[in-house]
């Protein structure tokens, strides 16, 4: 079994800010599949196959930077190994339409990653991260935390929107072995 964790914030306030584009991304890939809140895991998840692989996809409904708890819980409870994880978030260091499967590394100061690596006592987690930043990456007119906490510009949503249709490709990529890929949209 994989699993593929999308990080947000839960709550109807930021469920349009550019922080909630791991819950849009996994939304996307779950397609019909109905999502329902486990309280024991402290996240909404679905169950789904992509290819031959039985897919477990989790939004997180800890906040942010508490996404960890629940990375934790569903990997020891379903037995699920740390190459098997595959978490999907947004990145105020890369430019709009760009997005980046890795398969390990630090969090880059990402909090939502930052409490997942400690929870889960390793770097060597694959994700995927989806760039967020409009003008130029990582150096915004606002401070990190209000920039990511308000909506994308009319322009920023449209090629977040052409973003998140490549994510069911990537993740399928993801699943077959593939660890290293940048794309644009």
């Amino acid at each position: 079994m994989k699993l593929i964790i999308g990080l947000g914030n839960p709550g109807k306030q930021y469920e349009h800010t550019r922080h909630n584009t791991g819950f849009h991304a996994v939304d996307i890939v779950a397609g019909k599949n109905k999502w329902k809140l486990v309280d024991k895991f402290s996240t909404e998840m679905c169950e789904t196959k992509i290819g031959k692989s039985k897919v477990l996809l989790a939004k997180p409904q800890t906040f942010m930077n508490n996404s960890g708890l629940a990375a934790s819980k569903l990997a020891r409870f379903y037995k699920i190994k740390k190459e098997d994880i595959l978490i999907i978030y947004d990145d105020i260091d890369l430019i709009v339409g760009t997005l980046r499967l890795r398969p390990e590394g630090s969090s880059g100061g990402h909090q939502g990653m930052t409490s997942i690596l400690q929870s889960l006592k390793s770097e060597k987690i694959a994700r995927l991260k989806i760039g967020i930043a409009e003008k130029q990456g990582g150096k915004q007119r606002v401070s990190s935390e209000a920039y990511v906490l308000k909506p994308p510009s009319k322009a920023g949503a449209e090629a977040i929107k052409k973003s998140l249709a490549l994510v069911t490709a990537i993740t399928e990529q993801w699943i077959d072995g593939v660890a290293t890929t940048t794309m644009s949209a």
